[in-house]
């Protein structure tokens, strides 16, 4: 299904998502102990799994049971959806113009010296 047919994912349904794409199977406390092992204020397990269970609901997550343990996964590729929402936020917030995406990154500072030289590569073998 497209990303635009896909409800949109909230900040944290993303990271539980990174988590799977990452693991590509996990069950929910394996998802509570990556999301939790850096964060200054933990998720409750409890959070997390009506989060995945309503990622499930949205068609982003889907399980299978092994005991009474659910392991969840995802039936979308990371770089195709992250393409697509990349896309998205490209068509919607600049017009369409990578341009503007890019240069309004550079301007927030949110793109290092290394990632600048790793674009400058990229476009020169592009060409």
């Amino acid at each position: 299904m497209p990303l635009e047919q896909r409800p949109r994912l909230t900040p944290t349904e993303l990271e539980i998502m990174q988590v799977i794409w990452e693991l590509k199977e996990a069950t929910i406390n394996q998802v509570a102990d990556r999301i939790n092992a850096d964060r200054y204020a933990p998720l409750r397990r409890t959070t997390i799994q009506v989060q995945m269970n309503r990622l499930e609901t949205k068609g982003w997550l889907q399980h299978t049971e092994d005991g009474r343990t659910f392991l969840f996964s995802t039936p979308y590729e990371r770089e195709a959806t992250l393409a697509e929402m990349a896309s998205d936020i490209q068509d919607r917030a600049f017009g369409g113009s990578c341009t503007e995406l890019v240069k309004c990154l550079i301007d927030q500072q949110k793109i290092s010296e290394d990632e600048m030289d790793s674009l400058r590569k990229l476009i020169q073998e592009i060409d």
